[in-house]
């Protein structure tokens, strides 16, 4: 049998978590009820500490079907019920009105490292059945061991 090639690995990560202080995914919630009050846990990915930076609320539907989501309140927080600390405070998704749309937003506190694992998508304002996706973006500040430390 021929060598099939080099061992490869597969990552969610696009670069090695050696090279980890650089903006990356952080978090990701795939279809959250927007019909529903209340919170959707969502967990942190592979980070121990991060700074969020932006988050992305995009592909509102309905089983496929472009929905307005365009008057959901929508935030993410480090606790329950709007606690903690505030990554995305609170407000209207104004323009998503079509599943083409997404809603870009700086991060409310982009100055604060947090270390929390799950994050929470709090829904203040809700819209019939429909879903969206959010993801967390942020600097990985966690500590990993290197592997050739300088001087070693």
């Amino acid at each position: 049998m021929s060598n099939p090639g080099p061992a490869s690995t597969q990552s969610i990560h696009p670069q090695g978590l050696l090279t980890n202080q650089a903006l990356r995914l952080i978090a990701v919630g795939k279809a959250v009820s927007t019909a529903v009050l209340g919170d959707t846990a969502i967990q942190t990915i592979d980070v121990s500490n991060f700074i969020p930076v932006t988050v992305v609320v995009a592909n509102a539907n309905n089983a496929g079907a472009n929905v307005d989501v365009s008057s959901v309140n929508l935030g993410v927080y480090t606790a329950v019920s709007k606690g903690g600390n505030a990554i995305l405070t609170a407000a209207a998704l104004t323009s998503q009105t079509t599943a083409a749309y997404a809603t870009v937003s700086a991060a409310s506190t982009p100055n604060t490292t947090e270390t929390v694992q799950t994050l929470y998508v709090n829904i203040s304002s809700a819209t019939a059945t429909a879903t969206v996706d959010v993801y967390v973006y942020g600097y990985d500040l966690s500590s990993y061991p290197l592997t050739n430390p300088v001087g070693a």
